[in-house]
């Protein structure tokens, strides 16, 4: 199990509220953690399986820049 991934999200293209429904959807995957500072919300990622390791940072990545449109 790999100890962790860190994504950074720049708070100007992307609202919070886009990563949290992300980490919702996401949750059955890893555990996640938001962290604002700065001109960014960096999410830490971690307890994932190694069948996840590979992909998960760039999907997760994937679906919150989706999810801008959705709310």
């Amino acid at each position: 199990m790999k100890q962790a991934e860190f994504v950074n999200f720049n708070k100007k293209i992307y609202p919070k509220k886009a990563i949290q429904l992300s980490v919702g959807s996401f949750k059955h995957l890893a555990k996640f953690e938001i962290i604002g500072k700065g001109g960014y919300f960096t999410v830490k990622i971690n307890k994932f399986n190694a069948e996840s390791a590979s992909i998960i940072k760039d999907e997760f990545s994937n679906f919150v820049l989706a999810m801008i449109k959705e709310i």
